[in-house]
Order: C-alpha cells, then sequence, then structure tokens
C-alpha cells in the first residue's frame, strides 16, 4: 500500500501594499487594491480624533500609502485641522488658492473649460519636487464632481523601485535629479490663451527656492522603505548626465510606473477626502469627462528633505 506523504505548505500573512497587513481595531479598512490605498470606516473627521483612533489612521497611511474617507463635509478650519495631524501645512507657489486662504489650493475645471485650464498633468507625477522640501502629504476633499470618471489614480513608487532588477538599483541608488520650477509661468504665457494652465498668479517665493536637487531613491524616514523619486514633471535631467541621456533612462523609469499592479483608483463622491503620501506615490488626475464640473480642494504637508541611499550609508 502507497504511503501517502503530506507536505505542509505554510502560508505568511496577507500583504497588502507590499508590506504584511495590519490588525485595525477602532477603524475599519478595506484595501482598494493589493498595490495601494484603502477606504477607512468610522471616523467623522469633524470631530476631534481620539489618539487611538488617530495612531491607527496613521498606521494606515504609511502601509497603504493612500486613505481615503467618504462622506466628509467639513469646513475649511476643519480641513485644516485634521490636515495638521500628519504634519505642519505649506502653500504653493504655483497652486491657486482657495477662498483667498494661502494655505488651501483647489483643483478646478468648469463644465464649459477645456482639459488644459487644470494642470492635471497627463501622467503619473509627484507635486512640487522642486522644492527644497517638497510635500509629505496632501489632503483633497471634493466639493462637485462628474457623475463619471475624473478619478484620480495613484502608482506605488515603492513597488516600482522594488521590482527593478539589482542592476538598475545599484544605478539609480547612486543618481541626483535636477527639478526646477522657474519656468513654468513663461511657457505658460508662451502659450495661446484657451491651452494655459491654471495657475497662481503671484507668490513670495524667490527663484532659489524653485529649484533643488534631490536624490532619484526616496527613503522612508521612519521605514527605511526606499521608493523611486525621478518624476517627469518639472525633471531637468540627473546630475552628471545629458538631457538626452537623462530622458531616456526617465522615459524607462516614467513607463514602469504606468503598470496596473502598482496602481490603485478613486472615484470621488462629493465629500470624499483623499490623504496621499506625496514622497512614496506618484498620481493623476483622470480627465475622462466633459460637459461637467469638477471642484477639488486641498491643503499641502510640508515634507523633510529627501533621504537618499547615501544618507543612509552616512548614518
Amino acid at each position: 500500500m502507497a504511503t501517502q506523504i503530506h507536505q505542509s505548505h505554510e502560508v505568511g500573512p496577507p500583504i497588502a501594499a507590499g508590506l504584511p497587513m495590519p490588525q485595525f481595531r477602532k477603524i475599519t479598512v478595506e484595501p482598494l487594491s493589493g498595490a495601494c490605498g484603502c477606504e477607512i470606516g468610522g471616523v467623522d473627521l469633524r470631530e476631534p480624533l481620539q489618539p487611538d483612533v488617530l495612531a491607527e489612521i496613521m498606521l494606515a497611511f504609511e502601509q497603504f500609502l493612500v486613505i481615503v474617507f467618504r462622506d466628509q463635509d467639513l469646513t475649511p478650519e476643519q480641513h485644516k485641522t485634521f490636515s495638521r495631524h500628519f504634519g505642519e501645512l505649506t502653500e504653493l507657489p504655483q497652486a491657486p488658492t482657495y477662498g483667498g486662504d494661502r494655505l488651501m489650493q483647489e483643483v478646478r475645471r468648469e463644465a464649459w473649460e477645456a482639459v488644459n485650464v487644470v494642470p492635471s498633468f497627463e501622467h503619473f507625477h509627484t507635486d512640487s519636487p522642486f522644492l527644497a522640501q517638497p510635500p509629505k502629504a496632501i489632503v483633497m476633499r471634493a466639493l462637485d464632481c462628474p457623475q463619471w470618471g475624473g478619478d484620480t489614480a495613484f502608482s506605488n513608487a515603492c513597488l516600482v523601485y522594488e521590482h527593478l532588477s539589482d542592476g538598475l538599483k545599484a544605478v539609480i541608488d547612486t543618481l541626483q535629479v535636477v527639478y526646477s520650477g522657474k519656468e513654468i509661468w513663461s511657457r505658460n504665457e508662451k502659450l495661446p490663451p484657451d491651452k494655459r494652465l491654471r495657475l497662481r498668479e503671484s507668490h513670495d517665493f524667490t527663484e532659489d527656492q524653485l529649484e533643488s536637487i534631490h536624490p532619484a531613491v526616496r527613503v522612508h524616514p521612519e521605514t527605511g522603505r526606499r521608493s523611486l523619486f525621478a518624476t517627469s514633471a518639472y525633471f531637468q535631467r540627473f546630475v552628471g548626465w545629458s538631457e538626452e541621456e537623462s530622458r531616456a533612462l526617465l522615459t524607462y523609469l516614467q513607463g514602469l510606473a504606468q503598470h496596473l499592479h502598482y496602481h490603485c483608483r478613486v472615484k470621488w463622491r462629493k465629500n470624499t477626502l483623499i490623504v496621499w503620501d506625496n514622497r512614496f506615490t506618484l498620481h493623476r488626475g483622470v480627465h475622462d469627462f466633459k460637459n461637467e464640473r469638477r471642484h477639488l480642494i486641498r491643503t499641502t504637508v510640508i515634507g523633510e528633505r529627501p533621504l537618499g541611499v547615501a544618507d543612509l550609508t552616512a548614518r
């Protein structure tokens, strides 16, 4: 009689956003995809948050990089109060302000307007990488949105990096990127009026504050996880590389971020609020709608100076 051999197949904890799934007891957490993003329930952001609830929200933010809350009818002050849990708020030189408040920005496209009036960057990007301390997080809420379309998509830049070959990682670990926001206004003025982006008309930033050099691979200051930080928005070149060489490598890296298995996508509804980690994700608006209004308001949380791989070895 044949002897049956039973093999043991051990299975670890479920993986979400590339990491083991934590346990949440004070909030509900529903992942949006296997790559990034989750929807959080059981929280009213108009009310003060208990420490244990806030701790779980922050854990979800660190794990999923994109967190979504539905039905949050906040005043601008409540919006800013919640945003400050993630850090200090900052204005941006290029983003139009909302209601005259320098600490709130808006992304708006009227029903009769062309796609161009919103600086949507029809590719995945991070916001304002030209700043010395690019934003840590964006906290955005929908006032008006299309019935269909107008979603925001996100790509997990940690997963993009982690799936690279060891050889390519060794190359880009050493690279630095020159980012510049100096010319966005002059380029905009050269376009026909109906093709121009909606930009903030004036700001108090100096020319030196509109250009920075950052590592192409960014390291999470708490977890040490590495992420691709090379994005085409405001990109000039890799330090020590020609513009042609730089664009060739950037095009390849940017193409990887388009792969669906790195993505989640959020459908906006009125009073939906999203917080995303601008350091370790790429995002883009999906302008697949016409004849409807899309009006989003946001705060921007200032980040730390980006840490590169060299900073780890220097510690």
